[in-house]
C-alpha cells in the first residue's frame, strides 16, 4: 500500500463493493428471482451462486491477512483484483437485464448503488473523524478530513494518487486509504452503463445489442490492459495503481462473462457448461496468488492476469458443490455477507490501533493482531445488521429522497468542519503543547516544492531549471544544485549562502534520482525518467560556460556512480561541492519523539543516540573519503560534511533544544536546516577562490 521509491511495504486495499448477491438482478430482470435466503440470488435455471459469496469471503479474509501481516497471506492484496472481476460481472448483469427490458434508468441504477454503499461508508467516515480528534496530530488530521471528503465524493483514488510518492506519508497514517478502490468502482458504475446505453442506441434487436456490447467491452478491456502494462513499466510514481484507466479491464473481464451468459439466456440456447476442473483450477490460482509473495512494485501489471483469470474461471464455471459442499459452509457464507462492512472497518481499526500502540511503546504481537481481526469481524457484522440491512429493506422509510437529502446534509457538514479545521490548522489546542514542535517538523516539507521534480520528472514550475540566490545579471558566478531529495533538503541554507556570496544558482533535483552519468540510449523510450533527467542535466552543465560550480548530493549506497561523475566534472573544469552523507536513522524521528513524550507525559527537549556505524553510514563515508583523497590538493573539489553539526563525540542529536533535526527517517527538518548555512558559506567562498 506503499511508494515505488521508499523501501516500505506498499499498502494495497480491497475497496471493492462486495455486493450482496441479491443486487445482482434488477427488478426488471425476469430471468431471476430473489430467494428468501438472505443475500442469495436464485437464477432462472435454479442455481444459487454460493460460489461468488464464498469468493467474496475468501478475498476479504485474504486482504485482512495481508494487512495484518499474517504468515500465508503474502499475496493477499490480490483480493482487490478478484473483487473487481466480481463487481464487473454483477453490475453488467443488472445493466443488461434492464436494457433487455427497455427499462434502464441511470438514476435508479445509481440510487441502488448508493443505497448499497453510501450509508455504511458514511458511518465509517464519521467515526474516523471523531476518533482522529483524539489520536491524530494536526497535520494528519487536516489531511484525513480532506481525504474523507474525497471518499464521500468517490474521488479518493485521485487524492491518494496525489499523495503517492517519495514523500508520501505512511499508509498507517491514512485511516481511509482503503476507499481508493471504492472510488474506482463508483467511477466504473458511472461510465460503464452510460457507455453501454450509447453503444446500443439505434440498435433495435436485442441480439445485435448484446453482440455490440460484447465487442465494446472486449476492445475497451484490451485497451485498458495495454495501458496498464505500459504504465506499470514507465510510471515511476505508480499512478496506475489508483487509476480506473489501468484497472477497467478487470471489471470488464467479469462483464464479458456476464454478457456471454446473458446472450445464451436471451437467445434461448443452453449455456455451454464449463467442467468442474475449471472451477478447481480457478480456486487453485486464487489461493496460490494469496499465499505466494507476488511483487507489489509494478502492480497492476502482467502478473495481475493470474488472479483475474482465476476469478473468471470460478465465476464462469458456476460450480456450487465443489469440495463436498465446502462453499456452502455457513461461516464462509456469513463472511461473504458481511464482507463489505468488514472491509470498511478493518483498515481504520488497524490504523488507529497502530497509532495507539506506537505512542505507548507496545508491539503488534499475535494477541494484538488477533484482537484487531476479531474487532474487524464484529464491527463488520454489526454494520451489516444495523446499517446495511435496515436501509436496504426499510425502503418505505429510507426513500430515495430522504437518503439523498441526509447524505447531502451530512457531506456539507463534513465539508464545513474540514474547512474550519484548515482555518484552525488542525485544532492543535486539543493536544498537549509539547507535541506541537514535532508536528511542525513533520508539517514542513520539500523546499521549493514547485521546482522539485517527481519521479516521472514532472514539476509545477514552468522553467527548465528554477533559480536561487542572486539575480543572474548581477551575480559573480553561477552554480547548480544537482541530485535527489537528499541534495534538495539543503536548498534553504545553500540559497542563503549563494546570496551572501553573490552567486546565482539553478535547481536540478528529482525525487529518488541521485546524480550519475547516464549514457545516451538508442531509444529514449527505454530510458527511465531518472536516466533522461541526469543525461539532460549533465548536457546542460557541460554545454555552457556557466554554471561553473556544481553542488551534488544523493542517497548513495556506494561510490560506483559517484567517482566517475566527479572525475567528469573536474575534467570539464567545474568546481564540485560534494555533500557528504549525514545519518540514516531508520525510523520516523518526529513520530518517535512524540511517542517518547506521550509516554513520559512531558516535553523532552533533547534526544541523542549513539553514533554507531550503521547510523553514520561509516562504510560509505570511508569510500567517499578515499575518493576525496585522490583529489587532495585539487581546489576544484570541495566537501561539505554536515555530520559534525549534529553529532558530538559518540552521540548524535535527533532533537536539540526542543527542535527536531529531521522531518522523517532520513531528511533534515526545515525548522533546523539553517544550522548548516556556515558549511555552504565556507564552501562557496572556497569555490570562488578556485574559480579565480
Amino acid at each position: 500500500m506503499p511508494s515505488r521509491h521508499v523501501p516500505r511495504r506498499r499498502h494495497v486495499d480491497l475497496g471493492h463493493e462486495l455486493l450482496s448477491l441479491r443486487d445482482m438482478i434488477s427488478p426488471s430482470d425476469s430471468s431471476a428471482s430473489v430467494s428468501p435466503h438472505d443475500g442469495a440470488v436464485v437464477l432462472a435455471h435454479g442455481k444459487f451462486r454460493i460460489d461468488i459469496n464464498a469468493l467474496r469471503a475468501v478475498s476479504v479474509v485474504a486482504v485482512l491477512g495481508y494487512h495484518l501481516k499474517i504468515p500465508g497471506f503474502a499475496g493477499g492484496f490480490t483480493g482487490v483484483d478478484v473483487f473487481f472481476v466480481i463487481t464487473g460481472y454483477l453490475m453488467t448483469r443488472v445493466v443488461l437485464a434492464s436494457i433487455a427490458a427497455d427499462g434502464f434508468s441511470f438514476w435508479s441504477f445509481m440510487m441502488q448503488r448508493m443505497r448499497r454503499i453510501y450509508p455504511a461508508l458514511a458511518v465509517v467516515v464519521v467515526v474516523t473523524a471523531v476518533a482522529g480528534w483524539f489520536v491524530t496530530l494536526p497535520g494528519e488530521y487536516m489531511r484525513h478530513l480532506r481525504q474523507a471528503c474525497y471518499a464521500l465524493l468517490a474521488l479518493s483514488n485521485f487524492a491518494f494518487d496525489a499523495d503517492n510518492g517519495y514523500f508520501a506519508s505512511a499508509a498507517q497514517t491514512k485511516p481511509l486509504l482503503h476507499t481508493w478502490s471504492l472510488a474506482i468502482e463508483w467511477q466504473f458504475y458511472i461510465w460503464m452503463p452510460l457507455a453501454t446505453v450509447v453503444v446500443c442506441r439505434g440498435v433495435s434487436l436485442l441480439r445485435d445489442r448484446l453482440a455490440l456490447i460484447t465487442v465494446f467491452f472486449a476492445v475497451t478491456a484490451l485497451i485498458s490492459l495495454a495501458w496498464c502494462l505500459w504504465q506499470s513499466q514507465s510510471d515511476a510514481l505508480g499512478s496506475a495503481f489508483f487509476s480506473l484507466r489501468a484497472r477497467a479491464w478487470e471489471p470488464l473481464a467479469g462483464g464479458l462473462i456476464a454478457a456471454y451468459e446473458f446472450r445464451s439466456l436471451t437467445e434461448g440456447r443452453p449455456r455451454r457448461q464449463w467442467p468442474p476442473t475449471a472451477a478447481y483450477a480457478g480456486w487453485l490460482i486464487i489461493v496460490t496468488c494469496i499465499i505466494y509473495p507476488l511483487p507489489e512494485k509494478q502492480w497492476p501489471g502482467l502478473l495481475t492476469l493470474a488472479p483475474v483469470f482465476g476469478a473468471l474461471l470460478v465465476i464462469g464455471s458456476s460450480q456450487q458443490t465443489l469440495g463436498g459442499g465446502l462453499l456452502g459452509w455457513s461461516t464462509l457464507q456469513r463472511l461473504g455477507d458481511w464482507s463489505y462492512s468488514i472491509y470498511l472497518w478493518h483498515w481504520p481499526i488497524w490504523v488507529f490501533s497502530l497509532t495507539w500502540l506506537s505512542f505507548r511503546g507496545y508491539e503488534t504481537s499475535v494477541v494484538v493482531k488477533a484482537s484487531i481481526l476479531f474487532a474487524s469481524l464484529m464491527a463488520g457484522a454489526a454494520s451489516y445488521y444495523l446499517v446495511e440491512q435496515p436501509i436496504r429493506s426499510h425502503r418505505d422509510y429510507w426513500t430515495e429522497r430522504r437518503l439523498v437529502t441526509i447524505s447531502a446534509v451530512g457531506f456539507f457538514a463534513l465539508l464545513t468542519f474540514t474547512a474550519t479545521a484548515f482555518l484552525k490548522h488542525g485544532f492543535p489546542s486539543r493536544l498537549p503543547e509539547y507535541l506541537l514542535a514535532a508536528e511542525e517538523a513533520r508539517r514542513n516539507g520539500t523546499p521549493r516544492d514547485e521546482c522539485f521534480r517527481n519521479s516521472n520528472s514532472i514539476k509545477k514550475a514552468a522553467e527548465l531549471y528554477c533559480s536561487f540566490g542572486r539575480d543572474r545579471s548581477s551575480a559573480k558566478l553561477s552554480a547548480i544544485l544537482w541530485g535527489d531529495s537528499i541534495a534538495n533538503q539543503y536548498l534553504e541554507p545553500i540559497s542563503s549562502a549563494a546570496q551572501i556570496n553573490d552567486i546565482h544558482g539553478f535547481i536540478a533535483t528529482q525525487s529518488a534520482c541521485k546524480p550519475f552519468i547516464a549514457t545516451s540510449s538508442s531509444s529514449s523510450n527505454s530510458e527511465s525518467p531518472c536516466q533522461r533527467f541526469n543525461r539532460s542535466t549533465l548536457d546542460f552543465i557541460l554545454g555552457n560556460g556557466q554554471p561553473s560550480i556544481v553542488i551534488i548530493g544523493g542517497n548513495w549506497d556506494d561510490t560506483i556512480e559517484l567517482s566517475p561523475l566527479i572525475d567528469r566534472l573536474i575534467k570539464a573544469r567545474k568546481t564540485v561541492i560534494l555533500i557528504m552523507p549525514l545519518v540514516r536513522v531508520g525510523f520516523d524521528v518526529p513520530q518517535q519523539w512524540m511517542a517518547n513524550q506521550v509516554r513520559a507525559g512531558r516535553a523532552l527537549n533533547d534526544w541523542k543516540v549513539l553514533a554507531d556505524p550503521s547510523l553514520t553510514m561509516s562504510g560509505l563515508r570511508s569510500e567517499i573519503s578515499a575518493i576525496l583523497g585522490q583529489y587532495k590538493g585539487n581546489p576544484r573539489l570541495v566537501a561539505v560534511d554536515p555530520l559534525p553539526t549534529i553529532c558530538e563525540g559518540e552521540h548524535c542529536y535527533l532533537v536539540r533544544s526542543g527542535k527536531s533535526n529531521f522531518r522523517d527517517s532520513i531528511h533534515i527538518s526545515d525548522v533546523t536546516s539553517m544550522q548548516y548555512l556556515h558549511l555552504f558559506d565556507d564552501a562557496f567562498r572556497y569555490a570562488l577562490q578556485a574559480s579565480d
